[in-house]
């Protein structure tokens, strides 16, 4: 029913939604680094080259196949929300509602820490070189893409005057081609390269983000950004079918898609067609419960109690979710190399350009992830509290060998993509490409979907028809079989895989 841009390699595999991040990172595997290293490169291109979606001034996830010990790692970098961000600033300033942009939207940048600590527990060359390529690319420039360009164009009255002058140059909206240079952020590359993490988070890059933020009246002092770590958390697993799931867990979301995909073991979905009406309902049925469970239960783990087992035994009484669908834009890389390492990562502002707050001392745009707070339950908000966040990674194993990294931009489609996935996989034996291109039905809030070309329409639901292949999340996946890796770039985006 569609195409993905697929390479077959022998010993190596990149997935990323920019060419320029691929080539970075097989440049990487081609002068013996591992595939951690890989990630370095690739995570790092990826926020210059795509800077609205995964810039520096967003959060990281990742999900790591570590061959030597035969274990699945997970890391998760998402930031806290400031010291000065409570339920009273949102009364008295927002009228009592989380706003989706500005300085009360912003939480503690993750990515450049979380992708070091992924380098100092897993990589194996020098950290300074991997970050060559996109120090490179900020200072010289590169040729905006198709994404990029829709980025600019669909956010442009909302950018800041210095905003503009980096990301739309020419005083207009960009066009595919033009050259976008960002000198401030390859210093700040630069710094990191030499000095690490601590140079972004202990330097001139938080105290002018603490800043900027203080200025517009949300007290993030430098003692945010220095007290800020990632953790190494054990993943989330669910037997489907035989299958090892590795999810995310919370404040990451995955827990909801282990959940779609617990209803549907009652399910055998391999009765119905991988395009039938009858399986978009029974997975969108799964969805409806899972969403309402995750509105009801989940938060961040240090602030509210959570137990997979009786987050899983949700029964036909769960809640209606309360939340519909939120806009975004994220990136997901996937990457093997030919020691049978393997990534699945993550990064994003969340939104387009984040909050629209933009740091020009530094070049950062940075995230809106603090607009995924509510105002009670478990995911309300709080001082130094992480949001219910819409990131996660995934990685497949099948009979103890893990033979499927993959991810996708979505936000709170995730989920039920992941679900998509795991099931196209499992239930219907496709290989990565096809899994990839494959139509894709998702919730979108209520008892609403957007349907792809292709899939048939479920009884029950108000189904909004897209073309093929429509706004649906850019998926990015690395498939590990005998003798070969298959890497794949969705064509709802712009990635090209790179591989030898």
């Amino acid at each position: 029913m569609g195409l993905s841009r697929t390479i077959l390699a022998e010993e190596c595999a990149v997935a990323s939604e920019h060419p320029l991040a691929s080539l970075a990172g097989y440049d990487v595997l081609r002068a013996g680094g591992n595939a951690f290293d890989a990630a370095v490169a690739t995570s790092y291109s990826l926020a210059v080259a795509f800077h609205p979606a995964g810039g520096l001034g967003g959060d990281f996830f990742g999900m790591f196949y570590e061959a030597k010990s035969g274990k699945v790692l997970c890391l998760n970098s998402s930031g806290w929300a400031p010291s000065g961000l409570d339920l009273g600033l949102i009364d008295s300033r927002a009228g009592g509602k989380v706003p989706q942009f500005g300085p009360m939207s912003v939480s503690v940048p993750g990515m450049v820490a979380g992708v070091s600590s992924m380098h100092s527990k897993l990589g194996s060359m020098e950290f300074r070189g991997l970050l060559a390529s996109a120090q490179r690319l900020a200072k010289d420039g590169f040729p905006a893409s198709p994404a990029l360009c829709r980025s600019v164009a669909l956010n442009y009255d909302g950018l800041s005057a210095e905003a503009r002058k980096v990301f739309a140059p020419s005083g207009k909206p960009t066009s595919p081609g033009e050259t976008v240079r960002q000198p401030a952020l390859a210093e700040v590359i630069s710094a990191v390269a030499e000095g690490g993490p601590s140079a972004f988070y202990s330097g001139p890059p938080a105290e002018s983000i603490s800043a900027t933020l203080s200025s517009l009246g949300v007290s993030c002092p430098p003692s945010d950004f220095r007290d800020f770590s990632p953790e190494w958390v054990d993943p989330l697993t669910l037997d489907y079918r035989g299958t090892t799931v590795y999810e995310v867990p919370p404040n990451s979301m995955g827990a909801t898609s282990l959940l779609i995909l617990h209803a549907l073991l009652r399910e055998d979905l391999s009765r119905h067609g991988a395009l039938s009406p009858e399986r978009a309902r029974l997975t969108a049925d799964a969805a409806l419960l899972a969403y309402g469970r995750r509105d009801q239960l989940l938060g961040d783990p240090r602030f509210t109690d959570f137990d997979l087992d009786d987050f899983l035994s949700s029964g036909a009484d769960s809640p209606q979710p309360t939340t519909r669908v939120r806009s975004g834009d994220t990136t997901a890389f996937s990457i093997a190399d030919k020691g049978g390492n393997m990534v699945s990562g993550i990064q994003s502002l969340f939104s387009h350009f984040g909050s629209r707050v933009f740091v020009p001392d530094c070049g950062i745009a940075l995230n809106n992830r603090a607009s995924g707070f509510s105002t009670s339950g478990p995911n309300s908000v709080g001082p130094r509290k992480r949001p219910l966040h819409t990131l996660s990674s995934l990685i497949l194993e099948r009979g103890g060998a893990p033979y499927l990294a993959i991810g996708a931009s979505g936000g709170d489609y995730r989920p039920m993509q992941h679900a998509l996935f795991v099931t196209n996989s499992v239930d219907y034996s496709m290989s990565a490409d096809a899994n990839v291109a494959h139509p894709r039905v998702l919730w979108t809030g209520g008892r609403s979907l957007i349907v792809e070309e292709g899939f048939g329409l479920p009884a029950g639901y108000d189904c909004e028809r897209l073309p093929m292949p429509g706004r649906t999340g850019v998926c990015q996946a690395v498939e590990v079989r005998p003798g070969y890796r298959m890497g794949v770039c969705d064509v709802r985006g712009d990635g090209v895989p790179a591989g030898f």
